[in-house]
């Protein structure tokens, strides 16, 4: 990166955080006293006096004054305040902001070189999906058929699978078959992937059935399709595919509800479409976090970015989109397999009067559609 991309990647930040830097400092840890109530304190420059500091962001740039060392910007204070190196500082702002979470989190740089080798090990070791392997055979046992598969998704035959022990230390259980997709960075470079463990051709059963190798993902995504004017997210990659096959769309995959709203979004789409879970046989996790990203993405509108937002929630409570998907797939395989044995038109039979109550009727129906 240049000087000059540099400094207008910081105008970039500063222009975003303009009128946020309460919340922005509150976030990085500053204290409440001082920027909720404005309080007169000593001076965490000069540390002397009583009462001559005071956080004022008279501009909404995060500014203070000090009646004896001066002022300054949001910037500057949190430096003061967290220790943090500028550039540290800026990535923790981009992440809290949405703009640039792919590196926000410190790491040893050891650390996550000797990670990165077994990203990239894993990866290269995989090979690209097709509809024979067993990676396309568990994707087709959910509906999701296509012609080719994304390049973000790779099958491994045999993928080490770990557990912890009763100490905390991981412990090799067994090889599985796996599907492994691949987060990018800035620049296009794999730095961390998730791992769908497949034993038997079936996702493995319990909590940790899918597991992710890599640090900073925090709202990075699994980018399935290059988005156009127009983009999808949804929580995982069944539930993406699934959008993508019923509507078109671009979609990319969250890994997880708790991603949407740090979701960075390139200036080009001016429509985005948040497909959520209806989490509300639970405590609506799903919605609260897809409203959280289509609020935030209103909010930059008073910034210059005019986007069409909108979000979409299956109607019953522990559906989800591939459920949809799914169900609306099996009725059209069903459908296409009884026409060439219709030879003769038969009248419909009247429905009998112990037949489904309405509401599963409507639930029924609801998963022929998808928006």
């Amino acid at each position: 990166m240049t000087k000059e991309e540099y400094q207008r990647r910081i105008q970039d930040v500063k222009a975003k955080a303009h009128g946020r830097w309460p919340e922005l400092l509150l976030h990085l840890g500053l204290d409440a006293r001082m920027i909720s109530k404005r309080a007169c304190m000593p001076c965490p420059f000069c540390a002397k006096g009583t009462d001559r500091f005071q956080f004022t962001d008279k501009y909404g740039d995060g500014s203070y004054f000090c009646r004896k060392c001066g002022g300054g910007d949001g910037f500057k204070l949190a430096q003061q305040m967290t220790g943090m190196d500028f550039h540290t500082l800026l990535l923790a702002i981009e992440s809290y902001l949405g703009m640039n979470p792919l590196a926000a989190q410190a790491r040893s740089p050891r650390s996550s070189q000797d990670g990165l080798k077994d990203i990239l090990r894993i990866w290269n070791e995989a090979c690209a999906v097709t509809a024979d392997d067993v990676v396309g055979r568990y994707l087709a046992s959910r509906g999701l058929v296509l012609p080719a598969y994304p390049s973000a998704l790779r099958f491994h035959p045999k993928l080490t699978y770990y557990s912890k022990d009763g100490n905390g230390r991981s412990r090799p259980v067994a090889d599985y078959p796996a599907m492994v997709a691949c987060l990018r960075d800035a620049e296009g470079n794999v730095f961390a992937i998730q791992r769908t463990y497949l034993p038997d051709g079936r996702k493995l059963s319990g909590a940790d059935a899918k597991k992710s190798l890599g640090r900073g993902i925090s709202g990075v995504p699994v980018q399935l399709y290059e988005p156009t004017e127009e983009l999808a997210v949804s929580e995982g990659i069944e539930k993406s595919l699934a959008v993508h096959l019923a509507t078109g769309k671009p979609t990319w995959a969250m890994l997880g509800a708790g991603n949407f709203e740090k979701l960075w979004i390139p200036d080009t789409v001016t429509r985005v479409s948040i497909y959520a879970d209806n989490d509300a046989d639970g405590d609506f996790t799903g919605q609260a976090c897809a409203f959280a990203l289509a609020r935030r993405l209103k909010r930059e509108e008073k910034e210059g970015m005019r986007r069409e937002v909108r979000v979409f929630v299956p109607k019953f409570p522990g559906v989800d989109w591939s459920d949809i998907w799914l169900r609306r797939w099996q009725a059209e395989m069903e459908r296409s397999q009884a026409a060439p044995q219709q030879v003769q038109c038969q009248p419909p039979r009247p429905r009998p009067r112990h037949a489904e109550p309405r509401a599963t009727e409507r639930k029924r129906a609801e998963m022929m559609e998808l928006a």
